[in-house]
């Protein structure tokens, strides 16, 4: 559990980080709930139309993010949000899930997948959706294949949109060759 309170090179627990998260009010459930309306109300998607999405995706770090204002997608949402929730003590995971259909496409070159953070609060872990404003009373991701849970995209592997293809081409083939007959 300690582990998913750590500073990482995606989701630094910088004192800019720090002071953010000192700064949104509240503790356990409601701090998250303020930490989701602050995320909502501070990072725009789609980013600006002179910024290519692939330049800048899985590229950055939170404080990057931030300071810049916009989402390339989900998976900035989630780094935003589990750098500020870590800095206010709350462990949080990063969980990158694949669509189901993903799994059924001739083109893996194709991604569809989602962002997912998990929180452990008051003695027990519930999914956020930080992209979308949306507590979890579960962990379960309907319609999805969890890839795999770290501390951030960098840490599961994925740097950008290359490194995320290949990485899920490799697990669609070892599941299509275990739960797809």
């Amino acid at each position: 559990m300690k582990h998913f309170l750590e500073s990482s090179e995606q989701c630094p627990l910088s004192k800019s980080i720090i002071d953010l998260a000192n700064a949104i009010d509240g503790e356990s459930f409601y701090f998250i709930l303020q930490l989701l309306k602050w995320i909502n109300k501070n990072i725009k998607y789609p980013q600006p139309a002179n910024i290519e999405k692939n330049d800048i995706f899985r590229k950055r770090t939170a404080t990057q993010i931030i300071e810049d204002g916009h989402a390339t997608g989900c998976s900035d949402y989630a780094i935003v949000f589990i750098a500020i929730a870590r800095a206010k003590h709350i462990p949080t995971k990063y969980v990158e899930v694949i669509s189901k259909d993903y799994f059924e496409d001739t083109d893996l070159n194709r991604v569809r997948g989602h962002v997912f953070a998990e929180c452990f609060i008051d003695k027990e872990w519930f999914g956020i959706d930080p992209m979308a404003g949306v507590i979890k009373f579960n962990t379960k991701y309907p319609g999805y294949v969890v890839y795999a849970k770290g501390l951030d995209s960098w840490d599961l592997g994925i740097f950008d949109i290359d490194s995320m293809r290949v990485k899920f081409k490799e697990f669609a083939n070892q599941y299509k060759s275990k739960h797809i007959s």
